[in-house]
């Protein structure tokens, strides 16, 4: 802005004669009816207001799977909006015909019979469900994608996600959602409600996977450099599976391209659905000749610097990331890395020694839902010890071998948590750790429903949690690297496993009542 002033004449209204940073200001407060109507009002308005307006509105855009994709080609041919958008998030906002339904029917029940919900269009949303569903089969939702993406210069993230997540600005009398566009259109039309925060998806449909890898394959096909990619799905039990992940050979270097600058993977995993064939096809466990193809493209990602990963359901991969990281390691300590039925062979391509020493770079872990020997994860951990800032463990149990009966067996170190957090405390650069629901399986007791519970005795440092019961299963903690070694240390010796079978022959367990006995102690 060469002008101080949104004028440099004398103008009737005062507002012009204010500087201009003063008057975007003043407008960030306004609803987006009355942003638009200012901007109606002077040319010069417009000019002053148009960078901030372009960049909330058109940075960041979500789309459903309807022909509302139209909207984003518009926006990719405009001269300049195009040049805003730099995060494309397609929304899992899923039509069932059945959603017309207002209960489900008994099998007596007259076809011709069935209650519709008050306020719902069955007609107008089959029509609309199955134009969503030709988007998809026919190949329209992947050129629709990659005629936008030809023309979207600065798009560097991709996002997919099942639920609506909050708004990083809200104006006055807006949605503090951040919903499809589309979704507005498909309420007045139908009378189905997708502003709820719940996930629409259902359990066996692969919408998810077919939309991820059309979105993916249009990124790819259209030479953009992604920095960041988002696959969030909320639904229970449910993630990208196999399939989403798998590249054919004529397209392994164009993604390796496409993902070699790729510093942030955020994804929801299922390592349990593997397609048979087809995405109608499936079964809920692994043939002997499959791998799990998300360890492939894991392989064109060698400058990672977040990586999150949620396993959803229950899982038939052994192992899963934990071990494959911990392949990793080996190659970078240079032990020879045998290839496993499930993690694949490594491309041959590949620098296997190069991708392991970058993976070195990890500063952000999370891991959600998984099981892994402690072996592995801790081998894991201590090869991050020198770039890891944040660490998120959820949902994560670690196995004892049949060999180590030291674990098991010594009442002075009855878990293996207490000898990974104890060696965690040696990283030189570890600023934020947050630990929930952990696990810990003996050999006898490998079954996830009979997994030994941890939990922490209290401690005045960091945060903890826990249900209503008094346990205490949540622990976090943020400050210095020299903070957060002491905090490791306290967790090490806080660490307990809840199990009053085994503690008849290992006094080092604990029981839910000695917890509270011990917890009253310290009151008094």
């Amino acid at each position: 802005m060469d002008n101080k002033h949104v004028g440099t004449e004398f103008y009737g209204s005062p507002l012009l004669w204010l500087p201009c940073e003063l008057l975007v200001h003043a407008a960030s407060y306004l609803s987006s009816e009355s942003l638009f109507n200012l901007r109606l009002t002077c040319r010069r308005v417009e000019t002053f207001l148009y960078d901030t307006f372009s960049e909330e509105f058109f940075s960041d855009r979500r789309f459903m799977v309807t022909e509302c994709l139209g909207c984003l080609v518009n926006i990719s041919k405009h001269p300049h909006l195009s040049k805003r958008v730099s995060k494309l998030t397609i929304g899992l906002d899923r039509l069932y015909s059945s959603d017309a339904l207002a209960g489900h029917g008994g099998r007596n029940r007259n076809v011709n019979n069935y209650p519709v919900r008050d306020g719902i269009d069955p007609y107008k949303l089959q029509d609309l469900a199955a134009e969503q569903s030709w988007l998809i089969s026919s190949g329209e939702l992947q050129l629709l994608l990659g005629e936008a993406l030809d023309n979207l210069p600065n798009v560097v993230e991709l996002s997919v996600r099942d639920v609506n997540v909050a708004r990083r600005f809200c104006r006055p009398g807006s949605s503090k959602l951040f919903v499809s566009y589309g979704v507005a259109e498909v309420r007045r039309q139908t009378g189905i409600d997708l502003l709820e925060d719940d996930s629409h998806l259902h359990l066996q449909d692969q919408f998810a996977d077919i939309l991820f890898t059309a979105a993916l394959l249009a990124v790819v096909r259209t030479g953009k450099r992604l920095e960041r990619i988002t696959v969030d799905i909320q639904k229970r039990e449910k993630g990208l599976s196999s399939s989403a992940f798998y590249t054919p050979n004529s397209l392994v270097e164009p993604l390796r391209f496409t993902l070699q600058d790729l510093h942030s993977l955020d994804l929801s995993v299922s390592f349990t659905y593997v397609s048979l064939g087809n995405y109608s096809n499936g079964s809920l466990a692994f043939l002997p000749w499959q791998p799990h193809y998300l360890f492939k493209l894991l392989e064109y990602t060698p400058n990672l610097v977040r990586l999150r990963v949620v396993s959803k359901g229950d899982s038939f991969l052994k192992h899963e990331i934990i071990g494959w990281l911990a392949q990793l390691v080996d190659l970078s300590n240079g032990i020879r890395v045998e290839s496993t039925r499930l993690h694949g062979p490594l491309h041959s391509s590949l620098n296997h020694l190069s991708l392991a020493q970058r993976y070195q770079t990890l500063q952000h872990l999370e891991l959600e839902n998984m099981v892994a020997p402690a072996t592995l994860l801790s081998k894991v951990l201590l090869h991050l010890t020198g770039s890891l800032r944040t660490l998120c463990l959820s949902m994560v149990g670690v196995s004892i071998s049949q060999d180590d009966d030291e674990l098991d067996n010594n009442p002075q170190s009855p878990n293996a948590w207490t000898s990974i957090f104890r060696e965690m405390s040696k990283s030189v650069s570890l600023e934020s750790l947050h630990i929930s629901s952990l696990g810990h399986h003996v050999p006898s007791r490998l079954a996830n429903d009979n997994r030994h519970q941890v939990a922490f005795l209290n401690s005045g440092s960091g945060v903890q949690s826990g249900p209503r019961n008094g346990l205490l299963n949540t622990w976090s903690h943020e400050g210095s690297v020299s903070s957060m070694k002491a905090f490791l240390l306290e967790v090490a010796e806080k660490t307990v496993i809840i199990c009053t079978s085994c503690k008849q022959r290992n006094s080092g367990y604990w029981s839910f009542e000695d917890i509270l006995q011990e917890r009253s102690e310290r009151a008094i």
